[in-house]
């Protein structure tokens, strides 16, 4: 469950602002240092990332916060933008959105408790220890998580957690076993039969785009294969949004080699199944996944995100994968076993104040009513699948 259906932007625009003021100048070697060290990095609020996403995506409003060090280090960085708490209680939000679910702010390494009470400073504005801050799409027991309590603990803030829940991570090289290991032999030895009938078909071959030039060839690929499918049926694929579309492009066409990444399982030289990931430091999100509904049979999203876990294990340089799923993904959870607690961090004013404790409790409640409408919805469709098997 998202954690930003807790809270609602201010003022929330699908309309483009003309102009956005950037980022200070100079900034940016600084700011890809930090993406890079930040423990548990975040790939979207890296430069190209979080740079698409500020033009292309986000309201007016959100802008980018920055926190230096006395010596003028940069220390810390986040997007954020105005927003209420349970539909009610003014805040201050760190900025995530549809396409990058992840709200970690960026941290130096060195003492994230003190750059995220630089950050949480910035984020007060004039009115330090007065604000309500939140922090969606939050890992609750990462390092800025810890920070964060930690925080709050010494200013006598109240921090609440609203729609905690678990999502697929994998931490490749503290595994016992590898992800194919891992498996069922049941399931290993089923995966391999349908991965030897798609070759019936044609020739398989496994493609990696990873520098600019390479993904070029194959986003155009990624794009027609999701839109062929059940997101092109339901007018969600990332064609159908101008928005949408336009973030994707600019992503693969200026991120740095290695930022962002498809893999591709081909038949005959055509995509049958693809993934598309990006990177920051020792941390990697799997962002999309599409593939061929016509060859559901042999599973090859499956296939695709498998020989994509073995180049994540291959590589020392990887800490920590996201899978973005939501809880309890009917693909993924089986395939990866580890867990991260995720969910919208809230940080109180210091003491706290009757309206965040009402803004807490609207919120914990519209989650709740959020729940129950889409176990409904999930009811309704297997009522309705049961009675088309049996007419």
């Amino acid at each position: 469950m998202s954690a930003r259906e807790a809270l609602s932007e201010s003022a929330p625009s699908p309309a483009r602002p003309a102009t956005r003021s950037l980022p200070p100048a100079g900034l940016g070697p600084e700011w890809r240092r930090l993406a890079r060290d930040a423990p548990e990095a975040n790939p979207f609020f890296a430069p190209a990332i979080l740079g698409a996403a500020l033009e292309h995506l986000a309201p007016a409003a959100v802008s980018l916060a920055v926190a230096e060090d006395a010596a003028g280090r940069l220390v810390a960085l986040a997007p954020v933008g105005p927003a209420r708490l349970g539909r009610l209680v003014p805040a201050v939000s760190v900025y995530t959105h549809l396409y990058g679910p992840l709200g970690t702010p960026l941290l130096d390494p060195a003492d994230p408790v003190a750059a995220l009470a630089r950050l949480v400073a910035v984020m007060d504005g004039g009115q330090p220890g007065r604000r309500t801050l939140l922090f969606p799409d939050m890992p609750i027991d990462s390092a800025a998580g810890s920070a964060l309590h930690s925080l709050a603990a010494t200013t006598g803030r109240p921090l609440a957690v609203i729609g905690r829940h678990e999502r697929a991570i994998l931490r490749p090289q503290a595994m016992a076993e590898k992800v194919r290991a891992g498996l069922p032999a049941k399931t290993r030895k089923e995966l391999a039969r349908q991965l030897r009938r798609l070759g019936d078909l044609g020739p398989l071959e496994w493609r990696s785009a990873t520098t600019p030039r390479e993904r070029a060839d194959l986003l155009e690929s990624f794009l027609a294969l999701e839109a062929a499918g059940w997101k092109g049926q339901r007018r969600t694929a990332l064609r159908d949004r101008a928005d949408a579309l336009a973030f994707t492009r600019s992503v693969f066409e200026s991120a740095a080699a290695g930022e962002a990444r498809l893999d591709a399982l081909t038949i005959a030289g055509r995509p049958v199944a693809m993934l598309a990931s990006f990177r920051a430091g020792g941390t990697v999100v799997t962002w999309k996944i599409a593939h061929d509904e016509a060859l559901g049979r042999f599973s090859p999203g499956v296939q695709v995100m498998l020989q994509a876990s073995e180049y994540f294990e291959a590589d020392p340089s990887v800490a920590l994968v996201d899978s973005l799923a939501s809880a309890g993904h009917p693909m993924i959870d089986r395939l990866w076993p580890g867990r991260q607690a995720m969910g919208l961090a809230v940080l109180g004013p210091v003491g706290g104040s009757a309206a965040f404790r009402a803004g807490v409790l609207l919120a914990q409640g519209e989650v709740r009513a959020r729940a129950d409408l889409r176990a409904l919805i999930r009811r309704a469709r297997r009522s309705g699948r049961a009675k088309e098997d049996t007419s």
